[in-house]
């Protein structure tokens, strides 16, 4: 398949049948785009076998849509809505809406359209036309001298309304009654002297393509469907008789060339239509996978990038330091490049400025001259002097903390600036090593956003760590540690040593992408096994066998010389005899290692079946298998602990019946690393019988209190940076197969006999053994197996219950801030860049900056107005710090965003604003834009409503509205409200306009919040004032309203709404409102959106437009929208004039500078 069609299409239509053009076009679109190199399918009963047309049945099509593949569904106008819930939503219109079966599209803002003919998008500005022809000319072609019939074409329009007086005597009909294939139709045609048609249809062309003159007649009721000038445009301007006159059909038959030289040419243009059709549906595609799947991470990172205020803010605390640090970035020339040299250099530029306390040396063999702009803070060392110059300047104590990059390395301007703050707050650490972005193989860039440091992971992968490490001077005071090191692989042989020499807890991470660098996966076999084996042998395993792996990493095999230990293993009886005798057979079955007893314990014994089986097993080898029977139902924390009283093992292995093994090393294996003395458990990867991942251990926080990730994954995927695919230490495991060492399990209390809910326990008890100083391994190469779906984990929770208060509040921080996850990676999506784009932290300032958190509502445009908008213009002031949380919350977000203010237009976030606030004090904002009584009309349902809306804006601390009306409303509701204005963004000042040019004035009106009663108030001045103006309409209107707008633009959404405005090229406006409480509530927003494009404004007296703004506001009464309209229409030049004056205006006053912008802080600030 072409990969610049490479997003497939999903096309709805009817069974192919010949006597419908519309169908027929719609498979020969299929047809066409498998053609071109693309791919499609029809979901249809019946294809044209003779056609590239492959059918999506209903099956298929689900199948399909679980791949999670974006595609693009195309609908043809007599479907409604988005019935396969696509991605992407074209529209093919191959009529008017509605006009065949009645129906409304619903389309989304976000949908294409393609029209078959010009005819059908109607008054529709900037449309895309696909007139695909199916006609076969050498079929219908006019080969017959002979012409006897008088035809009539009826289709939608019933016999009933036909007066048959007014037509020839014995004529025949041509309906669906009595549908014709086309060979058949063309030879009737042929025939034809003369066809009658009360419908613009393709039938049509069909006849002036055989040499029938089609006579054009109009039914009273169903004048829609009339032939009109319009239609024939739409076919070359091929002609229709509009009577049967003679002198009319003799005119007409020699015209009738038209339609065969229109149906000749239409194939180039159909041709180019159709490319064109595949780059635009396409490039939407590619724009959703950008938007919704591709990681973006420079898009990411420019979201954060700090303003020149904030570095100002930031160099002064700086400059404050008494003893600020010195940091050295060492720059390998490993391949004796000038220009990455330069790269890194440059890209260091921005910091320095800053930053008077970095220096940096370059180790090449090359011969470089330093420019200006690097010789007084660069300095050049030859590659055999690397060793000796890193341990003199560290003896001198000429720096404190020292990196080590390679050439060709780019620096995050941003992300150093922030390691500068978190390197001069002092650290207990001896190396930090920060998160980064690779370049993978193909050229794409790609977050490596790390865990805290983990002893496993690092082995496994040692280059996502060590690239970019700063190391602390004292490092390298004992020269003789350093004087052998291998220097392209000098970060590597130094973080090794330093582990080696002082353990793990010596190595610190910082969560800020750095730097852009290449993965490092070349690393040399040899020289990784010998620090590994230095790094083995320290810790008293002589024995151990390493083997490399492709990352340039290795999985170690400890080689135990303790004799292998006894493990007790735990299966607690679920009811299932079936399930439970799968479990244990198979343990039997298929495990190497066999020191083992295993206790099954059961509250299902009264059952015949269940206790039969239990006696059998029992018999197999009594010493090893033990079963224990409890009367009662008990909680598996209570049964796992009384089994733990009774086990003989070292270990307990904590098995779920509905768990098995999936190869016969997957015990040896967990036993490897439970012998390790710093390992407190271990935990296997867990697939299901489709070999997809069901649990590969767990991440605090995500989707809830935890959540496993890569749940569905193929269990032989990698990963994101590899983690499904190498053995690493997670903060907490589930006990679906984990083994743990009794000592610790007891020492630990064993499992909370308290939390019975879902995995609760399973987090407690990893806790528990973490908080006591030990490990939490998981290992990929113990693989066990479950029928279980993966689908069933994974769900995030909306309501908490008591015992996840308990968790939370017993394990908070944790939850929040999951050291083997990263804070950058999002709790909803696992291993998903986090969307709440937050700022860089952290920070020398002296005053912490208020934490703020919009909760979002997409692009709604008042919020983006009111608050996302201002919280984004704030934040890069250096006014605030925050996010916006792009997302539906959950309680582990807040946790670890720890707002000091929460703002939201979303009262229904009301009790999960409350139950954060039970556990992290902050001051709640709610922000009411309109008016909710206004659709409530007899006072005891406005009670009533005034009585909800009360109770739940309790749990808000303060309400900010929008106008003073609002105010008034609400003041009764709430003790705290104050009055905010809507500003605009100054991303309305970098719009582009056209000059206007016209010979009528363009007047527009913008309809998107605009209620039926508001728009019939100008529906009399639309009428009477279309032959003087064209008016132009943004948005839907009432269809009475159709013949007499120029222009129709559909709305693309509030980001393209701005330009969309600007484009229309109006030279004035119109803004109705019907007078009542709701419209008297608003804002002025849509005022100051003209304004901003110096577009004058006529608009309706209520009192949200009241001001001092410089526009015409009438009554709404007609004489008075006739004198206005009538006084610009005939003085466009003072309009004009009015516009800039109102640009003017909002410019000064109503723009989202620095004094409303304190304005909207005073709003926003706890009391």
């Amino acid at each position: 398949m072409n990969k610049k069609f490479k997003y497939p299409y999903v096309i709805t239509v009817p069974g192919y049948i010949e006597a419908s053009l519309g169908i027929q076009v719609v498979h020969r679109l299929c047809h066409l785009i498998n053609q071109y190199g693309g791919e499609a399918y029809v979901i249809s009963p019946v294809i044209n076998p003779e056609w590239n047309t492959p059918q999506l049945t209903s099956g298929k099509f689900n199948e399909y849509k679980e791949s999670g593949e974006v595609f693009i569904a195309v609908y043809p106008e007599i479907e409604s809505g988005n019935p396969l819930e696509a991605p992407i939503c074209v529209r093919y219109m191959l009529n008017r809406e509605g006009v065949l079966n009645g129906n409304s599209i619903n389309a989304g803002e976000d949908d294409i359209f393609f029209f078959y003919r010009q005819e059908f998008a109607e008054n529709e500005a900037n449309v895309n036309l696909l007139t695909i022809s199916t006609y076969d000319l050498s079929v219908f072609c006019d080969d017959v001298t002979k012409k006897d019939l008088d035809l009539l074409y009826l289709n939608r329009i019933p016999r009933s309304s036909v007066d048959f007086s007014t037509l020839p005597e014995n004529i025949t009909v041509l309906s669906m009654d009595q549908p014709l294939s086309l060979n058949e139709l063309s030879k009737v045609l042929k025939r034809g002297r003369v066809m009658y048609s009360y419908e613009a249809s393709g039938t049509c062309a069909l006849a002036g393509l055989c040499g029938c003159p089609v006579v054009a007649k109009i039914a009273t009721g169903y004048e829609k469907y009339a032939i009109t000038e319009n239609t024939s445009k739409d076919v070359g301007n091929s002609e229709v008789a509009w009577d049967d006159s003679p002198n009319e059909l003799e005119r007409i038959r020699a015209s009738l060339y038209k339609y065969r030289d229109f149906y000749e040419g239409l194939e180039i243009v159909s041709n180019q239509q159709i490319l064109k059709f595949l780059d635009i549906t396409q490039d939407k595609a590619q724009g959703f996978y950008n938007k919704n799947y591709k990681e973006n991470i420079m898009e990411w990172v420019n979201k954060r990038k700090l303003s020149s205020e904030r570095i100002n803010l930031l160099s002064k605390s700086i400059n404050e330091l008494v003893s600020p640090q010195i940091i050295y970035v060492c720059i390998y020339d490993q391949y004796e490049s000038w220009r990455k040299v330069l790269i890194t250099l440059e890209s260091l530029l921005p910091v320095k400025k800053m930053y008077s306390r970095l220096n940096c040396i370059v180790f090449t063999d090359g011969e470089y001259t330093l420019s200006k702009d690097f010789e007084s803070w660069v300095s050049l060392c030859k590659k055999t002097k690397l060793n000796t110059t890193i341990q003199n300047i560290a003896m001198q104590q000429c720096f404190n903390w020292l990196q080590y990059v390679r050439a060709g390395v780019t620096f995050v301007a941003d992300g150093f600036f922030s390691t500068i703050c978190y390197l001069n707050k002092g650290s207990e650490y001896s190396a930090v090593y920060p998160d980064k972005i690779f370049i993978s193989e193909c050229g794409e860039l790609e977050s490596a956003f790390l865990p805290d440091f983990s002893i496993d992971y690092f082995l496994g992968f040692p280059s996502a760590f060590f690239v970019g490490c700063f190391f602390h001077q004292s490092v390298f005071i004992d020269t003789s540690n350093y004087s052998d090191i291998y220097p392209d692989f000098f970060d590597f042989d130094v973080l090794m040593r330093l582990i080696t020499g002082k353990g793990n807890r010596h190595v610190g991470h910082f969560s800020e992408p750095l730097l852009i660098s290449e993965s490092i996966k070349e690393l040399d076999d040899n020289k990784t096994e010998y620090l590994v084996s230095n790094y083995l042998n320290a810790r008293g395993y002589v024995n151990s066998l390493i083997l490399p792996n492709s990352l340039g990493g290795c999985r170690v095999v400890y080689g135990h010389k303790r004799d292998l230990p006894k493990i007790s293993i735990f299966i607690i009886d679920n009811g299932d005899v079936n399930i439970l005798q799968r479990c244990v057979m198979g343990l039997l079955e298929k495990s190497k290692y066999t020191n083992y007893e295993i206790f099954i314990l059961s509250c299902y014994a009264e059952i015949e079946e269940n206790r039969y089986w239990l006696e059998e097993v029992s018999k197999i080898d009594p010493n090893r298998i033990k079963i224990i029977v409890f009367p009662h139902q008990e909680s598996r924390a209570k049964l796992n602990n009384i089994a733990a009283t009774q086990a003989s093992g070292d270990y307990l292995l904590l098995l779920d019946a509905e768990v098995f093994p999936a190869h016969d090393e997957w015990l040896e294996n967990l036993v490897n690393h439970c012998m390790r003395d710093e390992v407190g458990c271990v935990g296997s990867k867990v697939i299901n019988l489709n070999e997809k991942v069901y649990s590969a251990g767990m991440i605090l926080g995500l989707n809830g209190v935890v959540g496993s990730p890569f749940v569905g994954s193929h269990y032989s995927a990698s990963g994101y940076m590899h983690r499904l695919a190498i053995e690493q230490n997670y903060s907490v495991l589930p006990l679906l197969c984990l083994i743990i060492k009794r000592s610790i399990y007891q020492d630990v209390g064993g499992m909370d006999e308290s939390l019975t809910e879902a995995n609760l326990a399973d987090i407690d008890l990893s806790l528990k053994v973490r908080e006591a100083g030990y490990l939490a391994v998981w290992t990929p190469y113990s693989i066990v197996a479950t029928d279980l779906s993966p689908e069933e984990k994974n769900e995030s929770k909306e309501i908490y219950s008591d015992q996840d208060k308990v968790i939370y509040h017993k394990w908070g921080n944790l939850i929040a801030n999951d050291p083997a996850y990263n804070k950058n990676l999002s709790l909803k999506k696992n291993y998903k860049i986090e969307e709440h784009s937050r700022a860089y932290g952290p920070s020398l300032e002296s005053k912490k900056l208020l934490s703020v958190t919009i909760f979002s509502g997409g692009c709604n445009p008042m919020h983006m107005y009111r608050l996302e908008e201002p919280f984004y213009k704030m934040r890069f002031d250096g006014m605030i710090d925050g996010v916006v949380a792009s997302e539906p919350f959950i309680m582990s977000d807040l946790l670890k965003i720890e707002p000091d203010v929460i703002i939201t237009q979303n009262h229904i976030q009301s009790r999960e604003i409350t139950n954060f606030k039970s556990m992290n004090d902050c001051f709640s904002i709610y922000d009411m834009n309109y008016y909710e009584l206004s659709k409530f009309y007899d006072n005891k349902s406005k009670k009533e409503q005034l009585n909800k809306i009360k109770e739940e804006l309790a749990y808000f601390d303060r309400v900010i509205v929008g106008s003073e009306v609002l105010a008034e409303q609400y003041g009764r509701v709430h003790h705290d409200i104050q009055v905010l204005p809507t500003y605009l963004p100054h991303s309305w000042n970098d719009l582009a306009f056209k000059e206007r040019v016209s010979d009528k004035p363009r007047v527009g009106c913008v309809t998107l919040d605009l209620s039926d009663e508001d728009i019939e108030l100008v529906s009399n001045i639309v009428r009477d004032f279309s032959h003087l103006v064209t008016w132009v309409f943004l948005g839907t209107y009432p269809s009475k309203l159709k013949p007499f707008i120029h222009e129709y633009h559909r709305y693309h959404g509030f980001t393209h709404y701005p330009q969309q405005l600007a484009s229309l090229n109006l030279d004035f406006a119109i803004a109705p409102l019907a007078d009542n409480h709701a419209n008297r509530a608003r804002s002025n927003i849509r005022l100051l959106e003209f304004g901003i494009c110096a577009i004058p404004v006529i608009c309706s007296d209520v009192l949200c437009y009241k001001g001092n703004l410089s526009i015409s506001v009438v009554k709404n009464r007609y004489k008075d929208w006739s004198a206005a309209m009538n006084q610009y229409i005939h003085d466009v030049d003072s309009a004009r004039k009015f516009g800039a004056v109102l640009k003017n205006e909002v410019q000064e006053n109503w723009m989202l500078n620095q004094k409303n912008l304190e304005t909207i802080s005073k709003s926003w600030l706890p009391r």
